[in-house]
């Protein structure tokens, strides 16, 4: 089975092949990757390395008199010719700063002071205006069964068997990796409900085993029908707890015919409600972004909105880019859920950066058989003057990391209400012990930002005719026209 690795923006699928390399980046010193780091060619082509500090170097594309540029913030920049790089690895050399006979009055701050400038300057320093955003977004779903166990099992199906589902359960995938693309325009404020979106493109990847899956389905598809009714509905017990919905199965014995004008028009008419859906979705992931910027009054990094429920670090000073910044940590006093590390600049006392990672679980649930543990959240925020005076959010990354359980009986009972006397047609059920362990990333990388008129925001039209072009891999092109 393939391994997928997921690199940044303007995404490269790194598959080993006879046609490409892949090189990874690494500091000279302390042997650790560069992430991000900007890979340029003579050409101006140019990728970025992805969190691991890896890219791929397609030999077909590049002209072998072409050279190879690679440059990150705090190292010295490398230019290699490609007809003689041979390795796989690259080091980069750190560059030292040197601060000679700097004397800056009010660099002498305590953190706490510090906080107090930067509470007091958020309104002047970052941006809350209603603006249009240029955005890329990319949202990865990795999850893994750490247990999956069947027995118990009774079935009125003879087909639905011991044997059929131990056979599902040994081939069905352990461990499934997707992820999701957009460039997109996004238009609004932090006011709820004062967003809106327009799609540019999209592209979308999974990892599975079609073979198995379609095999699984094949084999349990035409069990239920030559055993279930085609107008049944179904209910679901666990335990004592009902669970009634209208599970029906619909088309699942009939084939419509496609060429009919109400099936085009049903169809146009689904594709149309699944486009809305899907930029509706993208959204409102953007905006759960937003809505926890720290100077959001929502937010859960309140570092500085609360300072008073947090301890500080003493300041230190450092370059962050060419800017001089203290850098402050900060810890929970009782009950909040995070700690942080605070880049501050030194000159007009704003936040251009925020580590963070949760130091407890921030969710844990468990009653009667059913459990859910939110067990990581850590990420970074960065924030840049873009195109105005103001900072906003220039880049974002989020990693979630939750389990979920269920250890409870399980009944699927058959029910047509079109059959005479007894309703009850068939019955399944059975013990199930399952545990998935999630991690969803999140990145956003912000192109643009520009502040817009009222007016011209109210007569934006959310025109969204964008689902995601699925990909069994990353092609490196993909993006190439942006």
């Amino acid at each position: 089975m393939k391994t997928l690795l997921y690199s940044f923006i303007f995404l490269f699928v790194l598959n080993i092949s006879a046609q490409s390399s892949t090189v990874k980046v690494l500091d000279s010193l302390t042997l650790s990757s560069i992430p991000f780091a900007t890979v340029y060619f003579s050409n101006n082509k140019g990728i970025i390395t992805d969190r691991d500090g890896r890219f791929e170097l397609i030999n077909e594309q590049y002209d072998s008199n072409d050279s190879l540029f690679i440059s990150s913030m705090g190292y010295k920049k490398m230019s290699l010719k490609i007809s003689s790089f041979k390795d796989s690895i690259v080091y980069m050399i750190p560059e030292m700063i040197t601060l000679e006979n700097v004397v800056v009055t009010n660099r002498n701050l305590s953190s706490n002071e510090i906080i107090e400038k930067v509470k007091a300057g958020i309104e002047q320093n970052y941006q809350r205006e209603i603006s249009e955003k240029k955005i890329f977004y990319r949202n990865e779903e990795n999850s893994k069964i750490d247990k999956i166990k069947l027995n118990k099992l009774k079935s009125s199906i003879a087909q639905v068997n011991s044997s059929t589902l131990d056979s599902l359960l040994i081939r069905i995938p352990k461990e499934n990796k997707g992820a999701t693309e957009t460039l997109c325009y996004y238009y609004g404020n932090l006011e709820e409900g004062n967003q809106k979106i327009n799609l540019i493109k999209s592209r979308q990847t999974y990892k599975n085993d079609d073979e198995i899956l379609n095999s699984i389905n094949s084999r349990l598809k035409k069990a239920l029908q030559e055993n279930l009714k085609s107008n049944s509905y179904f209910k679901i017990r666990s335990g004592l707890l009902p669970f009634s919905g209208d599970l029906t199965i619909n088309d699942f014995w009939d084939v419509e015919d496609s060429t009919s004008q109400e099936a085009i028009k049903k169809a146009e008419e689904l594709e149309l409600k699944r486009k809305q859906g899907f930029a509706s979705y993208q959204k409102r992931r953007i905006t759960n972004i937003y809505s926890n910027l720290f100077y959001n009054e929502e937010t859960k990094l309140d570092f500085i909105l609360n300072s008073n429920r947090y301890k500080f670090s003493d300041p230190e000073l450092t370059y962050l880019g060419n800017q001089l910044v203290y850098v402050i940590s900060c810890f929970p006093k009782g009950s909040k859920d995070f700690k942080g590390v605070l880049y501050v600049n030194s000159d007009d006392f704003a936040v251009m950066r925020i580590d963070f990672q949760n130091v407890k679980s921030l969710f844990k649930f468990r009653l009667l058989g059913v459990s859910r543990n939110i067990y990581l959240e850590e990420g970074r925020m960065v924030f840049s003057k873009l195109n105005n005076k103001k900072y906003s959010l220039s880049y974002f990354q989020l990693s979630l990391g939750r389990k979920t359980g269920i250890d409870r009986p399980i009944k699927v009972i058959e029910k047509n209400k079109y059959v005479k006397g007894r309703r009850k047609q068939n019955q399944i059920s059975f013990k199930l012990d399952l545990m998935i362990n999630s991690i969803n990333k999140q990145e956003l990388q912000i192109f643009q930002s520009k502040t817009m008129d009222i007016k011209d925001f109210e007569n934006i039209k959310e025109n969204n005719n964008v689902l995601p072009e699925y990909l069994d891999e990353f092609t490196t092109n993909f993006w190439e026209e942006f």
